[in-house]
């Protein structure tokens, strides 16, 4: 909001006295009989309102060290702004910040505004906890300034097609490599498929904990893995017209079993419980040359190797010609409780405006989706966020409609698919099993999906 000041207009004394004829220091040879002025019917100023103290809550799903101070700069500088809006910081680890949040919508005590992944959109939307934005985001003069394309997915997310979600960042898939290994071995940057698995092998040397890629096996990974799986075989979608899932395409079995094939040989043995810390130490101290992650691991890398240390490519076009990416566009809405919802929206459109889109972006590693940020010097100077701006340009890049719209699709990648792709790795299940049991997991989830929108 525009900062509001209260003033008291001054002449009200002036003006009685002009009503009454007797002001102080006015000739009377120069004034007109009272009879001869025509009625003064003005009103007398009213003073200005004093603007509203307003507190907001604002929960952040993803707090740490690498995120936080800068979320709370933002914030200091929001209210710098805006003096009459207390912003009320609430930081919460990623790994309980979903049960924080149901339990929140259960006892109908939620923020006013919080981070929400976009894999909770159409959850969240489902309990009507989450505020349509459409009457704040079509009236806004810097709408066009959002990039287009991730709001339009969002709505995509939700049976009413409303949006209830508005990106802050962007990131996708690519391999982070050691250009200084993979020179010295004489070898090429993993811009090809053919190049990755080369790579991951010439760079390996057991006998000197040496390995070429590190592969992510523990929680997390099958996000990862679809990734993937599909850039290498250009599929376009996730399920076909008639609704059969795609995973256990033959070119998606394909990609499977030649990366599982380079666990334990080409990669670490403790791969096959590695999370997201453990699978970015191992590429940060050295003992893997290649990993697979997004923008958002930028910073940890910078902070271990140092810069110009390490590279990046998204990961490779696939035979099709196609660039298949899954962008993760993860930002914040507004919820139902909240009893200011304009000065919501006040704080919100300051996160997307293009001066906070920079700071925050620059200061996390990852993409802005505020298009004038992207012209920021951090951008130019940045290889990464240019490979990804330039990849969602390419009118030969496909943006895969993973379904995370599907209420069961959280719980079924963490309580069925990846235990099962530990199994694989393990080589106590085969990759056929895997991508079969994965296709009837989804489709049977789909199908429930879609007799809940025709009820």
């Amino acid at each position: 909001m525009k900062k509001m000041n209260s003033v008291l207009t001054l002449g009200v004394l002036s003006l009685s006295m002009l009503v009454s004829g007797c002001g102080a220091g006015t000739s009377s040879s120069t004034s007109s009989p009272a009879s001869d002025k025509p009625a003064d019917n003005t009103k007398p100023a009213v003073a200005a309102k004093t603007p509203e103290n307003v507190n907001l809550v604002f929960w952040d799903e993803n707090a740490g060290p690498d995120r936080t101070p800068y979320l709370q700069e933002i914030i200091k500088r929001f209210q710098t702004k805006n003096p009459n809006i207390t912003v009320e910081y609430v930081g919460i680890p990623f790994s309980s910040a979903k049960q924080k949040y149901d339990v929140a919508i259960a006892s109908n005590d939620t923020p006013d505004i919080g981070g929400v992944t976009g894999i909770w959109i159409s959850d969240f939307a489902a309990k009507g906890t989450l505020l349509a934005l459409d009457p704040f985001f079509d009236k806004w003069s810097d709408k066009n300034k959002i990039t287009k394309s991730l709001v339009d997915y969002n709505r995509t997310l939700v049976p009413d097609k409303k949006l209830y979600q508005i990106p802050g960042t962007m990131y996708m898939d690519d391999f982070w490599y050691r250009p200084d290994l993979i020179k010295n071995a004489g070898l090429k940057p993993p811009t090809t498929w053919n190049d990755f698995f080369i790579d991951a092998e010439k760079l390996t040397d057991t006998s000197k904990n040496q390995f070429g890629y590190t592969i992510r096996g523990g929680s997390g990974s099958i996000s990862q893995l679809t990734t993937a799986m599909y850039a290498y075989s250009g599929v376009e979608h996730y399920f076909d017209p008639k609704g059969k899932a795609t995973v256990n395409d033959p070119k998606n079995l394909e990609f499977l079993k030649k990366y599982v094939g380079m666990y334990n040989k080409y990669t670490p043995t403790s791969d096959i419980t590695n999370a997201y810390k453990e699978m970015v130490a191992v590429f940060d101290t050295g003992t893997a040359a290649m990993v697979q992650h997004n923008f958002g691991s930028y910073n940890n890398h910078l902070q271990a190797l140092g810069e110009g240390k390490f590279a990046s490519t998204i990961l490779p076009k696939s035979d099709t010609g196609k660039t298949i990416v899954a962008p993760t566009a993860n930002g914040y809405g507004i919820f139902k409780n909240s009893k200011h919802p304009e000065e919501a929206w006040e704080f919100f459109k300051f996160i997307l405006s293009s001066e906070s889109q920079a700071y925050w972006n620059e200061k996390i590693g990852q993409m802005p989706i505020n298009v004038d940020a992207l012209q920021s010097d951090y951008v130019k100077k940045s290889q990464h966020i240019q490979d990804g701006a330039n990849v969602m340009a390419d009118k030969d890049t496909v943006v895969l409609d993973v379904p995370i719209y599907l209420p069961d699709y959280s719980s079924i990648l963490a309580q069925t698919l990846e235990p099962n792709f530990q199994k694989v790795m393990a080589g106590t299940m085969t990759a056929e099993a895997f991508l079969d049991g994965w296709a009837s997991a989804m489709e049977k989830a789909k199908v429930e999906y879609d007799k809940g929108i025709k009820k």
